[in-house]
C-alpha cells in the first residue's frame, strides 16, 4: 500500500472516529431534559411601546407576533415577548420579516413564544461550506485532513471535554488530554504517518510543555487566577457547580495556544523536509540551522500574530481606559489586565520554543536512515 494510501486511510479512520463521537449522549441533552422546546419563528410584527431607552440601551419588553415555522405548532402564529436588560452585548431589537430562535410555552392559556435571538444557522452553513471549498481547492488531500482535523477538534471539545470537566475531572488534565489527541490527529492527517509528521508532533509536544510549566510558574508569580473569566461567576453561582478556577485559567492558556504552536512546528517541519528534499546529502547540524534560520522568520510574524490577536479582542477595553485618562501603571496592574498580559506573553515564549525545538528534533530524525 503506497504512502498516499495510507494517509487516506487515517482520514477516513478519523473522520469515522469523529462521526462516532457524535453518537455520544449529549451532557447538553441531559442537562436540559426538561427545557423549554425550541422553534423557529418569523416575526410579523413588533410594538415598542413598553420600551424605556436608557442611554443607548432599552429596558422593558418588545412585545411581538410570531409565525411557528417548524415543531409541532407549526403554521400558528402566537405572542412573543422580547425582553431586555440594558445590556448591550446580549439585548437585540427585531424588526418585521425577521427569522428568530424562539422558546415555545404550550399552557392551558394557549401558545406563545419567548424570544431568544436571530437564527444565524444559515449563515453560519454558508460560511463554513465556502470555507471547506477554499481549503480543498488550495490544500488538495492535505486540505481534506485539514477539514477533519478541525471537525475532529470540534466534536472532542464538545463531546469530551466540556463534558469531562462538567463532572468534576480536572480541568489541566483533561486539557492536556485534549491537546496531545489533537496534536497527533493533526500533524498525522496533515503531513502523514512519516518523519515530518513525527518531527512536527514531538515539536509541538515540546512546545505546550513549555507553555505549561511557565503559565504554572507565572500564575503564582503574577498572583492572578480564573475570576476574570468570562461566565465564571454565574457558572459557579447559577449551576451549583465546584471548580478550581486557577486549573481552569491554567488549561485555557495551553488549549488557546496549542493551534499556533502545532502550526509552527509544522511549518519548521515541512520547512526542513524541503531542504532534504532539495539536498539529500546534507548533515544532522547543517538542517538544524536551516531550521533555526526558518524558526526565526517564523516567529517574528507569529509572536506578533498572537499579540495582535489578543489586543485585538480587548480593544474597546483599552479604548474605554485610554478615554477615561486611567494611568498606564493603574492599567497594568488591574488584575484581568495583568491576566491578559500574562496569558499572551506565556503563549509567546510556548510559541517561540517550539521552533528550536522542532529544529533540533528534525535534525535528529529526519537524517537517521
Amino acid at each position: 500500500m503506497s504512502l498516499r494510501k495510507n494517509n487516506w486511510m487515517y482520514v477516513l479512520v478519523v473522520a469515522c472516529v469523529t462521526g462516532l463521537l457524535l453518537l455520544l449522549p449529549s451532557h447538553q441533552r441531559e442537562a436540559g431534559r426538561d427545557a423549554v422546546p425550541r422553534a423557529r419563528v418569523r416575526i410579523l410584527s413588533v410594538d415598542n411601546s413598553m420600551l424605556d431607552p436608557l442611554g443607548l440601551v432599552f429596558t422593558g419588553v418588545q412585545a411581538c407576533r410570531v409565525e411557528i415555522m417548524d415543531g409541532a405548532h407549526k403554521g400558528r402564529t402566537a405572542d412573543a415577548q422580547n425582553y431586555l436588560n440594558g445590556a448591550l452585548d446580549k439585548d437585540k431589537l427585531y424588526e418585521e420579516g425577521d427569522v428568530v430562535i424562539a422558546m415555545i410555552h404550550d399552557n392551558s392559556k394557549g401558545v406563545s413564544a419567548s424570544l431568544v435571538d436571530h437564527d444565524r444557522r444559515g449563515v453560519m452553513g454558508l460560511l463554513v461550506g465556502l470555507l471547506a471549498l477554499f481549503i480543498i481547492f488550495f490544500g488538495g488531500a492535505s486540505g481534506v485532513g485539514a477539514l477533519v482535523s478541525l471537525a475532529m477538534t470540534c466534536v472532542l471539545i464538545w463531546k469530551a471535554y466540556i463534558p469531562l470537566m462538567l463532572r468534576g475531572y480536572s480541568p489541566v488534565w483533561t486539557a492536556l488530554g485534549l491537546v496531545c489527541v489533537m496534536t497527533v490527529v493533526i500533524t498525522i492527517l496533515v503531513a502523514g504517518p512519516n518523519k515530518r509528521g513525527v518531527t512536527a508532533m514531538l515539536g509541538a509536544f515540546g512546545g505546550t510543555i513549555v507553555t505549561v510549566t511557565l503559565a504554572v510558574l507565572f500564575t503564582r508569580l503574577f498572583n492572578v487566577d480564573g475570576g476574570g473569566l468570562p461566565y465564571i461567576v454565574p457558572l459557579l453561582s447559577q449551576s451549583g457547580m465546584r471548580f478550581d478556577m486557577n486549573q481552569l485559567f491554567l488549561s485555557t492558556m495551553f488549549v488557546g495556544n496549542a493551534g499556533a504552536v502545532i502550526d509552527l512546528a509544522m511549518d519548521i517541519s515541512a520547512g526542513c523536509t524541503e531542504v532534504i528534499r532539495h539536498a539529500p546529502d546534507i548533515t544532522s547540524r547543517e538542517l538544524m540551522k536551516s531550521g533555526f534560520n526558518i524558526g526565526r522568520m517564523d516567529t517574528g510574524t507569529m509572536t506578533t500574530t498572537l499579540v495582535m490577536a489578543y489586543a485585538g479582542s480587548f480593544l474597546s477595553m483599552l479604548l474605554y481606559f485610554s478615554a477615561q485618562g486611567t494611568p498606564l501603571i493603574d492599567i497594568l496592574n488591574y488584575r484581568f489586565v495583568a491576566s491578559e498580559i500574562m496569558v499572551t506573553l506565556v503563549g509567546c515564549f510556548g510559541l517561540v520554543s517550539a521552533a528550536p525545538l522542532t529544529s533540533v528534533i528534525a535534525s535528529r530524525v529526519m537524517v537517521s536512515k
